[in-house]
């Protein structure tokens, strides 16, 4: 089945906004990983604690916390 030219484009253009995304997201997850390891948190931890309930947020938190040496 032959798709239309603009069928195509569309296509086209979801396609390197789904790569784009990827290469954002693990971007973040490599700073995110880097500011882990430099508070002496590792990515398992990470890991198990996103596994365990913890958003996002509160791990940015908590690393945060970690780097200013709050927590």
């Amino acid at each position: 089945m032959k798709l239309s030219h603009r069928a195509e484009v569309l296509a086209k253009n979801s396609q390197n906004f789904a790569e784009k995304d990827a290469i954002i997201l693990r971007q973040a997850v490599e700073k995110v990983v880097r500011l882990g390891q430099r508070v002496g948190v590792t990515p398992e931890e990470m890991i198990s604690l996103l596994d365990s309930g913890i958003t996002i947020g509160d791990l940015l938190a908590l690393l945060a916390s970690k780097a200013s040496g709050i927590a």
